[in-house]
């Protein structure tokens, strides 16, 4: 008796310390469980937040509608995310009569910052816009899919219920780039979109029927920009810093075939002197974009 008196106890320890054991067990299982997911929602976030600096650059040609007061216009191109948030305007053309611009309106509330502004348009023309891939409040905005939103008016929208035509182009931000060359409309027509992220070309200009050459590179005051077309063209050329903020625009203007030299001096668009370091130009010919590198080291 006295032995199993003894092992009783003994054996009831054991279960105890075989039960907490299994709970041990299973808290753990379920640490490592948790673990897990939180890791995987974390890389899933990081995904979803990926943020790829590049530029956008979108080229097209308004066409009279024949309405009220054609061939005078007002305009406003702005960018919207996916869901069709308003992220930020780019180009409102419409000094007193922004309220005729009704979708524009509507999607962002009146907000101009950061946008070229300036009064009504006397007749229709190209028009060109970049985005550095940051919303109104200055902030980066994700990689993902974004429209491109264009409208223009040539009546009083605002009263009398007629809107004027509206375009939309979606693209996606990222690290891939993409070249977009939708078909013409009846009221818009030459419409390229270029993304290129900063960390490459987008395709070499000679599918352009261009050749281009920067030097020196580096260079202290200035540099050149050589421009061999074998046909007449339409090219755009801007710089932007590191960041993907376009701190100067070089030329936006068509011209003859042959070669073209053109100049930048490494200022801003406010005349100020750019600090030394990397900066990239981006050269739009005919549809087709290509990205270089330039260094100013004064």
């Amino acid at each position: 008796m006295y032995i199993y008196a003894k092992f009783i106890p003994i054996f009831a320890s054991n279960q105890k310390l075989m039960a907490l054991s299994e709970k041990l067990q299973v808290a753990l299982t379920s640490l490592i469980i948790l673990i897990f997911h939180t890791t995987i929602q974390s890389q899933n976030a990081d995904r979803r937040l990926a943020i790829t600096p590049g530029n956008l650059t979108f080229t097209l040609k308004t066409i009279a509608d024949g309405s009220t007061y054609s061939p005078k216009n007002v305009v406003a191109i702005w960018i919207k995310d996916a869901q069709g948030n308003f992220v930020v305007s780019r180009k409102v053309m419409a000094d007193k009569r922004k309220q005729h611009l009704v979708k524009w309106n509507a999607s962002s509330l009146g907000n101009t910052v950061s946008a070229t502004t300036g009064a009504t348009l006397t007749s229709h023309q190209a028009h060109t816009i970049t985005w550095d891939g940051k919303n109104a409040a200055g902030s980066d905005m994700a990689d993902g899919i974004y429209q491109i939103w264009i409208e223009y008016v040539s009546t009083n929208a605002a009263s009398n219920g007629n809107q004027g035509p509206s375009l939309s182009v979606e693209f996606t931000k990222g690290t891939a780039a993409q070249h977009l060359n939708p078909a013409n409309t009846t009221y818009y027509q030459n419409i390229v979109a270029d993304w290129v992220p900063l960390s490459t070309g987008l395709n070499k200009l000679s599918k352009a029927g261009a050749n281009v050459k920067i030097y020196p590179n580096p260079f202290s005051s200035e540099t050149s920009i050589k421009l061999i077309c074998d046909k007449p063209s339409q090219a755009y050329i801007c710089a932007f810093d590191a960041s993907g903020k376009k701190v100067s625009e070089l030329l936006n203007d068509s011209f003859g075939s042959g070669t073209r030299i053109y100049t930048w001096d490494g200022k801003s668009d406010k005349g100020q002197n750019l600090k030394n370091g990397i900066y990239f130009v981006q050269i739009q010919i005919n549809g087709y974009t290509e990205l270089q590198k330039v260094i100013i080291k004064r």
